[in-house]
C-alpha cells in the first residue's frame, strides 16, 4: 500500500506478527493551509500547494486510491477533506485487521504521528495539532474493546477483540438497517469475551443477505456500551440521500447532533478553530449525538460525505 499502490484491502491478506510502520497520506484541514498560502494559491496546479509535499507523486497516489474508493470531488475544499476520510478509511482497514489476527500478531504501529511543518503527508496530526479524520479514527481503531467486521469469502464474520486483562460478558445486538432508518433484520446473543484475545463471535452468510440492497444498508453491531456500524460496499457505491443535519446548542461548550438519515463522515468545524471530541463520524438515522466543545463556537458548519457526490 503508498509505495505499491496495492490496494487497501491487501492488509487483511498480509499481516505480520508485529506491523511497525505502514500508512498512507492524507491532506491537512483547510485552515491549515491558508496559514502558509495565499487564497489565489489554494488549488491543485499552484507552485505552493504542489511545495508542501515531499513525496514525487504523492498527489498522484492520493488521486488514485480516491477513485477507487469515492467520488473524486472537484471542488478543493472538498478534495481536502475526502483525502482526509481516504487516509481514515485505509488506516482502520489496516489496524483493524491486525487486532483481529491477536495472538498472531501483537502489535500495530503507524507511520506516523504529527508533522514538523504544515504539509500533505502521513500523519494523522497535521503541524498544528489539528485532528485529521485519521486520528479521530485512530482512537476509535485502537479502543481497548474493539468490534471488528470482516469480509471474509462468503461470510461477514463479527469479531470482539479484549485487549482489557479482564473478560467482559453482555449483549451482542446486530441490526440491519436502511440509510432512513428501517429495521430490516436484527439478532440478538449473549457473549462473553475473554481477556487479552480477539475472537470471531458471530457469522453471517452473504447468501443470507442477498434478498437486501447493500448499497442502501448497514449493519449495526453493539456489545453493552460500545457500537460499530459496518457498510458493505466502498463509499462511493453508497446510494446515500441528503441529510437533514440538525444542531442545537446544549450549552456553550456542548452541541446535540442529529439526522433525520444517515449522514455519513459527519465533519465539524468553526472559524474560530474550535476543537470537537469526536468528527468525521457516522450519524445514524433519528440518532440524536452529543459532543463537547474546546470552547465555544462562533459559527458551526456540517459538511457530510454526500455534499461531495454531486
Amino acid at each position: 500500500v503508498w509505495w505499491g499502490k496495492e490496494p487497501f484491502e491487501i492488509y487483511e491478506k498480509k499481516v505480520g506478527r508485529f506491523m511497525s510502520e505502514y500508512g498512507f497520506q492524507g491532506m491537512p484541514n483547510l485552515e491549515t493551509l491558508q496559514k502558509v498560502m495565499n487564497k489565489e494559491d489554494l488549488n491543485f496546479t499552484s507552485e505552493a500547494f504542489k511545495n508542501h509535499q515531499k513525496h514525487p507523486t504523492g498527489y498522484e497516489t492520493i488521486n488514485e486510491y480516491m477513485e477507487r474508493d469515492y467520488v473524486v470531488p472537484k471542488d478543493f475544499e472538498d478534495y481536502a477533506y475526502v483525502s482526509q476520510l481516504l487516509q481514515a478509511r485505509g488506516m482502520k482497514i489496516a489496524i483493524e485487521a491486525h487486532r483481529r489476527a491477536k495472538p498472531y500478531c501483537m502489535g500495530t504501529l503507524y507511520w506516523q504521528f504529527n508533522d514538523c511543518w504544515p504539509v500533505t503527508s502521513w500523519s494523522s496530526l497535521d503541524y498544528y495539532g489539528n485532528w485529521k479524520a485519521f486520528h479521530y479514527q485512530a482512537k476509535r481503531s485502537f479502543e481497548n474493546l474493539l468490534i471488528s467486521v470482516a469480509d471474509e469469502n462468503e461470510k461477514f464474520k463479527v469479531y470482539l477483540i479484549n485487549d482489557n486483562f479482564e473478560s467482559s460478558s453482555g449483549k451482542l445486538e446486530l441490526e440491519l438497517l436502511s440509510f432512513d432508518g428501517k429495521l430490516l433484520w436484527k439478532t440478538l446473543k449473549e457473549f462473553t469475551v475473554q481477556e487479552n484475545a480477539s475472537t470471531a463471535f458471530y457469522e453471517i452468510l452473504k447468501e443470507d443477505f442477498k434478498s437486501f440492497n447493500l448499497q442502501q444498508t448497514f449493519l449495526k453491531v453493539k456489545f453493552n456500551e460500545f457500537q460499530s456500524q459496518y457498510f458493505f460496499v466502498k463509499p462511493k457505491d453508497l446510494k446515500l440521500s441528503k441529510p437533514n443535519i440538525q444542531v442545537k446548542t446544549i450549552d456553550e461548550l456542548t452541541i446535540e447532533i442529529s439526522s433525520d438519515v444517515l449522514a455519513k463522515d459527519v465533519f465539524l468545524s468553526s472559524e474560530n478553530q474550535v476543537f470537537f471530541e469526536d468528527n468525521y463520524f457516522d450519524l445514524l438515522p433519528n440518532e440524536k449525538r452529543i459532543i463537547k466543545l474546546s470552547k465555544a463556537a462562533k459559527e458551526i458548519k456540517v459538511k457530510s460525505l454526500f455534499d461531495t457526490m454531486k
